[in-house]
């Protein structure tokens, strides 16, 4: 059977194993016949599974990195997370999705698929719910330590396009920051912004703050990673320990589990807004590939929404929309 589209998933390195992914491939081209999803890993104990199901292939390869610090080193070994980045760029899949290592993960990228033209570093952005209903994308989240004004600018070019290609509408950009006013801030931060604010082609809203992260006037939010990485994670495990504490809370008393009862729509609602699971991954922005990289410890639920919004940036050619906007971009600045 041919297939429209066709996705390879690294499935070395969760913290869960690999029947996670499996299970979610299962239920993804269930839904997805016109889609094929490639699993390379340590996949042997699902072999007879797919016997009669020629839309997921497996490929056995059980190596790891010997050293994950030795980022050079890595990147010679025939490592699952390599195999899998060479049949992107041997066109033998329109898509990578990864559950390994974050910092070889994008390093491999880099220098293997290499950084689209005029990009100077790849970031790492997620896509979340906003309260409202909007898509809300926030880079970077940690694929750079070291951040310069020009990356900030490069980014938010990066998310628009993303954004109006994926979503169909014309988002409103924000930089993150301690304050909204023009004075505050790191020096590379108000650089940027100055930056931004001279542009005509990006709606650009200013500076926020980052406590009103899901319900403000912005559809991305452009910061740099160090302080993204901590912004995720704090938002993470806020999100985590409130769950928790409101189910023990509800458990609690009988009079708590009728209330919640009642209200079973209600949190669904909220849940379904607030679970990080929907985000499923980050998208590794600025390479020449569409790639995603999962969290560590993702379940069958983040990586069947991970595979949803892969297949989804190759069904609407976010990676040509993207490669057009960077040309169309020198050339408007070599114009001005």
């Amino acid at each position: 059977m041919e297939y429209k589209y066709k996705l390879v998933f690294d499935v070395n390195g969760n913290d869960l194993g690999p029947l996670q992914c499996f299970l979610a491939v299962q239920d993804f081209v269930k839904k997805y016949k016109d889609t094929q999803v490639t699993l390379v890993g340590d996949v042997k104990d699902f072999l007879h599974l797919v016997i009669d199901n020629d839309a997921i292939q497996l490929i056995q390869n059980d190596l790891k990195p010997a050293d994950p610090k030795n980022i050079r080193g890595s990147m010679s070994e025939k490592t699952a997370m390599n195999q899998a980045i060479q049949m992107i760029i041997d066109k033998e899949a329109d898509g990578i999705l990864s559950a390994g290592d974050s910092g070889l993960y994008i390093s491999a990228l880099t220098l293997k698929a290499k950084r689209l033209e005029n990009v100077s570093r790849p970031a790492f952005m997620p896509v979340a719910n906003k309260v409202n209903g909007e898509k809300l994308l926030f880079l970077d989240v940690g694929a750079n330590i070291e951040t310069k004004p020009e990356y900030l600018v490069e980014w938010a070019y990066l998310a628009n396009c993303f954004y109006k290609t994926m979503f169909k509408n014309e988002p409103k950009v924000a930089l993150l920051n301690i304050g909204t006013e023009d004075y505050k801030g790191l020096d590379f931060v108000k650089q940027a912004h100055s930056q931004l604010t001279n542009q005509n082609d990006l709606n650009y809203v200013g500076f926020r703050e980052t406590r009103n992260l899901f319900k403000d006037d912005y559809n991305i939010a452009v910061i740099d990673g160090y302080a993204g990485n901590i912004m995720l994670k704090s938002y993470e495990g806020a999100v985590m320990t409130f769950t928790g504490a409101l189910k023990e809370t509800i458990y609690s008393k009988f009079l708590y589990k009728l209330g919640a009862f009642l209200l079973k729509g209600a949190f669904k609602k909220v849940a379904s807004t607030l679970d990080y699971r929907s985000v499923g991954c980050a998208w590794v922005l600025g390479v020449n590939a569409l790639a995603l990289k999962a969290h560590g410890s993702s379940d069958h639920v983040s990586y069947f929404n991970a595979l949803v919004s892969l297949r989804e940036a190759v069904s609407k050619n976010v990676l040509e929309q993207l490669k057009t906007s960077l040309v169309k971009q020198v050339v408007e600045q070599a114009d001005e």
